[in-house]
């Protein structure tokens, strides 16, 4: 079966830093990626280059920060007051966490220090500002459910049998 929309792609792969060959995330580690191809899910220019290819391809894809994940945007380090994180147990240095902003929309931040009532937090990806090389390879292909499309992400059994 061949990569294409609407078609749910298992990826395993390794991203580094083009500059510094430093390791950034490899799923070996954190186990394999699922999405559905050609739903947005993915990077834009590794969806492309994995169209039409089946179980097996692998490659290596240069990406700059516009093919990836943007440059870094210093307007997006806030300031916040440790008071507004009331509804955790536990604030830290790398915990993630999702903001409402005031137009509607949801913003991932990471906690990137706190100072007496002062968290600093990094709304930037984790991969923003830096050029890329991802070793892809796909792992699997098979077609989506009615209910995976409805929903608009993977469905694993078990996992999201309450999903609306």
């Amino acid at each position: 079966m061949k990569v294409s929309k609407d078609k749910v792609i298992t990826l395993e792969f390794k991203v580094y830093d083009s500059k510094t060959n430093e390791l950034l995330e490899d799923t070996k580690d954190v186990g394999p990626f699922f999405y559905i191809h050609g739903e947005g899910q993915f990077v834009p220019k590794v969806e492309e280059t994995l169209e039409g290819k089946e179980k097996g391809f692998s490659t290596t894809i240069m990406l700059s920060p516009e093919e990836g994940y943007g440059d870094y945007d210093e307007d997006l380090i806030e300031k916040m007051d440790k008071k507004d994180f009331v509804e955790f147990d536990d604030i830290y240095e790398g915990m993630e966490f999702i903001a409402d902003m005031d137009d509607g929309s949801e913003q991932q931040y990471v906690i990137t220090s706190i100072d007496d009532d002062v968290v600093t937090a990094d709304g930037n990806h984790p991969f923003a500002g830096k050029t890329l090389r991802f070793e892809v390879e796909v792992a699997g292909v098979r077609e989506a459910t009615p209910e995976e499309l409805e929903h608009g992400h993977v469905h694993f059994h078990g996992f999201d049998d309450d999903c609306e």
